[in-house]
This record gives C-alpha cells, structure tokens and sequence, in this order.
C-alpha cells in the first residue's frame, strides 16, 4: 500500500503533508526525514515489501515549509511534537513508534520528550545532531557546516546558496551536484551514492524540500543551531540510537554524548559506516528493533 501525496489541515489551519506505506492495518511508525529534504526521502531507505513483510505502517511527514507542509513562522523544536500529535490523531493512531533519520533527529528527541505517553519507543539513524554542542562540531565537514551556519551568519547568502545549490543545480546539473554532495562523503556513502537509482531519489527528496522556496530549510538550519527547549536527561522514552563512526555529517561522538545523557538508551555503533551506509545497508533491522 502506498497512499502519497496527502495533506492534513491542522486545527490552526497550516496544512502537514505526508505519504504511508506498508500494511495499512501493520504497526504505526512516523517517518522524520532529515533536512533539507522531504516526505520523500523515506523510499531511499525502506522499500514497500520490506515494510509489508514486517507488518509496518510507515506515515513519511514534511516538516513546516517543506514539501506540501506548509510554512509555519517563528517555529521551534518543540512545537512539532503538537502537529505529529494532530496527525495521529487525525489517522486514529493513539500510540506509535518514530524513526527519525539526520537532522529529522532532534525532532525524533522533542517529541520523546513532548509527547512520551504516545510513543512506544525512538529510533535516530545518523542522527544524534546535537549541533548546539559546539565542543561536538569538531569533525563536521564543510557542507554541513556551511548549511547550518550561515542562515544565522550571512542571510541572504544563505538563501542565495539554498536556492542555487538546492533548487536549481539538482534540476540543470544532477550530475555535478551529486558529484559535489559525493565529494564530501566518506568512502562507504559514496559507494552509496554511485548508484543512479539512489541519485535520483535523492535528488526528488530535496528538489521536493524546495517545492515553497528556501524558507523552510532556512528555518530548519536556524534552529539545528538553537536552543532545543529541554534537556537530553529530562526524556524517558525509550531511544534508540544506529550511528556510524566513519559519519562526517553528524559526527560519531554527538552518537556518544547522546547515548551517555539519555536515561533510557540503547546505541549500536558500526565501525566503518557513514551517514547513508549505515540505514542503506541496516534498514531491516532497524525497523525491526522498533517494532
């Protein structure tokens, strides 16, 4: 089953996108993409029949200005557990699982702390993104970087880059754009990234994130950097963390910082893995764990 391209008015009126795949009667999980990226971005990783086997809903959500989310001014961290609860609600879910990938992570944590009598259990793959720790920001590499500081630096350079490097380059010249995102990476991802199938969902991830413009993941970056509004010692659902220690887009020791502040935390952690390989080659039992 896939039902794609939905959209939920919620109460206030802003409009959440989102598509479910899997067995619609399976097991409830939220899917939270990483950013910039979109709804979208779940196919890369987890394919229809791995999710009918296991007997999964997966319900794919665009965050506030990306995809068919609409933009929802002077957001923060924590004001997106209440639309993931309005969702639920809407779908008739009570309680459910989240599995949240990259920069989805810190969303996949406010909601653990938000919402915990709704949740059985968090799952973050590659994405312990505690960029708020500047003593962690040692082995980020440039992109990433670049992506999360200059909003706050340089903004409309910022929105110029996104707009260039986001909207248009993955359009006119996928090829170069992939070859720039690939050069960054650590072997294991570009091994991923060669293949042409993964490219192209890729690049419909991120050209979707910037369906409305750049003002959604300008956000995003903005607050990647901001206070979140709680503390990694104040959540008690269960977390589950997959990093891999090779991950040069959110470095392995945000992974362990993560794992020693959480008071209910499991971590598995893969030696020569990056931010892609890791889910590419675990999703199995990734969804698994959570289910």
């Amino acid at each position: 089953m896939s039902n794609l391209n939905q959209q939920f008015q919620l109460p206030g009126g802003r409009k959440l996108g989102y598509d479910e795949h899997g067995a619609p009667d399976g097991k409830p999980v939220f899917y939270l993409h990483g950013s910039p990226s979109s709804r979208l971005e779940a196919r890369l990783y987890l394919s229809e029949d791995l999710l009918q086997s296991l007997g999964v809903r997966l319900i794919a959500v665009d965050r506030p200005g990306m995809g068919l989310s609409d933009f929802q001014p002077n957001r923060r961290m924590l004001d997106f557990p209440n639309d993931l609860l309005a969702l639920a609600d809407h779908l008739k879910i009570e309680r459910f699982a989240i599995l949240a990938y990259s920069l989805g992570g810190p969303y996949g944590l406010a909601c653990a702390f938000a919402i915990p009598e709704h949740l059985h259990k968090v799952g973050i793959v590659s994405g312990a993104a505690l960029f708020t720790e500047p003593e962690l920001m040692t082995n980020v590499n440039e992109g990433t970087r670049k992506f999360l500081t200059m909003p706050r630096e340089k903004p409309l350079l910022a929105r110029l880059f996104l707009w260039m490097m986001l909207g248009v380059m993955p359009r006119v010249a996928p090829k170069k754009f992939i070859a720039g995102a690939a050069a960054v990476l650590p072997e294991a991802d570009r091994a991923v990234v060669s293949d042409p199938e993964v490219q192209r969902g890729f690049i419909n991830a991120m050209y979707e994130a910037m369906r409305q413009g750049t003002r959604g993941a300008f956000h995003e970056s903005l607050l990647a950097i901001t206070d979140y509004g709680f503390r990694l010692q104040d959540i008690q659902t269960p977390i589950q963390l997959w990093h891999g220690e090779a991950d040069q887009n959110v470095p392995v020791e945000m992974a362990r910082f993560a794992e020693s502040a959480l008071p209910k935390c499991e971590a598995g952690f893969y030696p020569n893995e990056g931010h892609l390989s890791l889910f590419k080659k675990h999703a199995a039992e990734i969804i698994r764990a959570l289910v």
